[in-house]
């Protein structure tokens, strides 16, 4: 195969042109939910104000299913003025997708070949990544998925602290990204999970408490629905209440926990991603199309380091099935049973073994973790 007898500095040209490309063809008109950063960081800085700034962002605009820590990033963006903090805000979510790539590529440290191989995986996952970090712009998304798969190379190298802290702070960023804490089953003893653990609630607590303690109204964000699109998997599945039901977050989070902690017990971690971002979208309300970058983010994590195939048919059927064929015409709900095909696609990878998931990890076999 060509890929694999091109240098390593020529596959990563390919692949900075590849984003290059897709960046470009995004931002045209992209930044179309920026508004709603924009809303929450001006309002979380607006402390004066004593019904909707400061600890009363949430309980005033519960709309605003966003993390506290991506409000504190569009902050840090917003001296350069809204424009360049658009932008800014573009060019760092687009380079997240490849420092994503990046950590992904060393989860399995190898030969020259697994740089083609995440190069072929890269293709249909950077314009997935790019239609969230450049054309809608979800800073609080991108920020929980590089998070969380950080966490995951965190787990594999045996650093409990890091594992934890970086969990919470996905957590700050987007409150979904609590479905990933599976990953603290990957350390390789109870006394280092419990260190994970015990960092990722602290910088949970850290970041919600004092909204909570600020004004208690905070909680009407927690109760918070959605309406239940016609495309989504909810819908397919025939719960067709208008909005989000109310058992249905709480089922997404144990869902998720449930499957994450199976596949860390059965030695499919390369899964894990996958399974979390599926176990959220087969009971998710919402239809919207940049929900799909968690799950090519997943699917690149097991093509690259869970499967035994060389081309990343889990990506590119990710991209086509899930993301492209959303510009296709055809019935509504067929979109969401393509979503519970991939959560039944997801869970039967519980049985398959593979070539790497299945060896603990590097620091686990040579010394005790580390709990930071």
């Amino acid at each position: 195969m060509l890929a694999r007898r091109l240098s390593t500095r020529t596959i990563g040209y390919l692949v900075l042109g590849w984003a290059a490309a897709w960046f470009g063809i995004m931002a045209v008109g992209g930044g179309s939910s920026w508004h709603f950063f924009l809303q929450g960081a001006n309002a979380l800085a607006d402390a004066d104000d004593p019904v909707r700034g400061g600890l009363h962002l949430y309980a005033a605009a519960p709309i605003l299913q966003i993390g506290p820590l991506s409000f504190l990033a569009v902050l840090a963006l917003l001296p350069a003025g809204h424009v360049l903090a658009l932008l800014a805000g573009q060019i760092l979510g687009a380079a997240a997708g490849l420092l994503l790539l990046w950590l992904v590529r060393g989860l399995v440290p190898g030969r020259q070949r697994d740089d083609a191989r995440l190069a072929l995986a890269a293709a249909p996952f950077l314009p997935v990544w790019m239609f969230l970090a450049v054309g809608v712009v979800h800073l609080d998304d991108v920020l929980a998925l590089l998070l969380s798969v950080a966490a995951l190379r965190a787990a594999r190298a045996g650093r409990a602290g890091l594992t934890g802290l970086l969990l919470g702070l996905a957590t700050d960023a987007k409150p979904w990204a609590l479905g990933f804490a599976a990953l603290l089953l990957l350390l390789p003893a109870w006394r280092p999970r419990v260190a994970a653990a015990a960092a990722l609630a602290g910088a949970v607590a850290v970041a919600w408490v004092p909204f909570f303690a600020g004004d208690p109204g905070t909680s009407n964000a927690l109760r918070y629905t959605i309406q239940n699109a016609p495309v989504s998997a909810l819908h397919a599945l025939g719960i067709h209440d208008a909005r989000t039901p109310a058992w249905d977050r709480p089922a997404q989070l144990a869902l998720a926990l449930t499957l994450g902690a199976l596949a860390a017990w059965r030695g499919r971690w390369a899964a894990i991603p996958l399974l979390t971002v599926a176990s959220r979208l087969v009971l998710e309300p919402g239809g919207n199309k940049y929900y799909i970058a968690g799950v090519v983010v997943g699917t690149v994590v097991w093509d690259f380091a869970g499967a035994r195939h060389a081309l990343p048919w889990w990506t590119m059927s990710a991209c086509f099935g899930l993301f492209v064929a959303r510009w296709i015409p055809m019935p509504a709900v067929l979109h969401g049973w393509l979503l519970v095909a991939l959560f039944v696609a997801a869970c039967v990878l519980l049985l398959v073994p593979s070539p790497v998931s299945g060896r603990p990890a590097p620091a686990a076999r040579r010394a005790p973790a580390r709990s930071t």
